[in-house]
């Protein structure tokens, strides 16, 4: 009798045991879910969305997305660059939570995003991508075109001409088209060739990227109004010193660009992001200050650097067209709404249950929390029991 008196204590200590470890394990468990929870990573910063937050952006390009002539400055990736801390990749990197590394240097050219060391003491801009790079920006081509040189020459001194560097011409469209149109044949052969193999050089750099490219804003009306926009250059902050005959003119050399810059970027594969045409009414002639783009400016003797630039306006601008984009490639995920059980009415109606207050817990937690109590109940009545029978 003593011995089965011992025996059945030992097994009963040795149950209770068991149901008391498991109950520990059980504990354990738990909370790791909880010390998980408290060190998950910090939700994104208000209104940033949490599908883009912490993506590695970089920023390529020309001074329209370095933004030239806005201030404050970068110094980045040399003075030169005129890069500033308000272009539209960095109030696109603030809005998305992107980790911005922003190349973008004005005066760029296609060979300096992927061959050159502009200015002597920068790396091409393509060494800034990597297969880590998500998303990726892209301005060029202008350059390519001799962007600033058309401006300079097709300088007016009235609506009627002549033009001011080469006074024996009315205006430049006629120096232009003269033999056949040479802007239009530069951009359908070298610029072309060259945005092509640009985005090439850029999907291999970035094979995980989803690349952007955007257009530039219009700077030329289509047809000039009937008040004309003419202003001498000098007579005012922004002047719009062009006749009658190059407005336009310019204006069917920024479609034809456009034009080449979509195709090659859907031929890459690459996102175009549209800002010509949606500009129109925002072009450099306008006079009502909601132009995007400056005017003609002027620094001592020379053109100031945000001529024909986009101004605070316009890099507004930009930086909504690239969100749409972005919106687009990177949508939220929204979770799907349960349909709510219908309340049965009448004198048999159950007021529905109130809703927990928010303990910063999810439902799972919640359960286990629950499961926990029910082992350690389980285990101490056992072991009660135990004790009894072993008396």
């Amino acid at each position: 009798m003593t011995s089965r008196t011992a025996s059945t204590r030992a097994h009963a200590r040795f149950t209770a045991a068991r149901f008391i470890g498991a109950a520990v394990v059980a504990g354990a468990l738990i909370t790791g879910s909880l010390l998980a929870s408290s060190t998950a990573t910090a939700a994104p910063a208000p209104g940033v969305p949490a599908v883009t937050a912490g993506l590695d952006y970089v920023a390529l390009g020309d001074s329209y997305s370095a933004g030239l002539g806005l201030t404050p400055l970068t110094g980045l990736p040399t003075p030169e660059c005129g890069q500033s801390s308000v272009n539209f990749p960095h109030q696109i990197a603030t809005a998305y939570g992107l980790n911005l590394t922003d190349v973008s240097c004005s005066g760029a050219e296609t060979g300096d995003v992927t061959v050159n060391s502009q200015y002597g003491n920068i790396a091409p801009q393509i060494a800034a991508l990597s297969a880590d790079t998500d998303v990726v920006t892209l301005t060029i081509g202008g350059n390519d075109l001799g962007f600033t040189d058309i401006v300079q020459s097709c300088l007016a001194a009235s609506a009627d001409g002549p033009l001011l560097f080469e006074n024996t011409l009315p205006n430049c469209a006629t120096a232009y088209t003269a033999q056949g149109d040479l802007l239009a044949a530069k951009i359908a052969g070298p610029v072309s060739t060259s945005l092509a193999e640009t985005y090439a050089a850029v999907a291999a750099a970035a094979p995980n990227a989803k690349v952007f490219v955007v257009g530039y804003p219009s700077i030329f009306p289509a047809t000039v109004p009937a008040e004309g926009c003419f202003t001498a250059i000098g007579s005012a902050a922004n002047t719009f010193p062009f006749t009658t005959i190059d407005a336009p003119y310019l204006h069917s050399v920024e479609v034809k660009l456009d034009a080449a810059i979509q195709n090659a970027a859907a031929t890459a594969g690459f996102t175009y992001v549209p800002s010509f045409a949606s500009s129109f009414g925002h072009n450099a002639c306008v006079t009502d200050g909601s132009a995007y783009v400056n005017g003609v400016r002027l620094a001592g003797e020379s053109l100031d650097p945000g001529t024909l630039h986009p101004n605070t306006l316009g890099a507004t601008f930009l930086t909504d067209s690239v969100s749409a984009a972005l919106d687009a490639a990177f949508p939220a995920v929204v979770a799907p709404t349960l349909p709510t059980p219908p309340v049965a009415s009448g004198p048999t109606a159950v007021t529905p249950k109130p809703v927990l207050a928010n303990t910063g817990l999810d439902g799972g937690l919640l359960a286990g929390g629950l499961a926990l109590a029910v082992l350690l109940l389980s285990g101490g009545v056992l072991m009660a029991v135990a004790r009894r029978k072993a008396a």
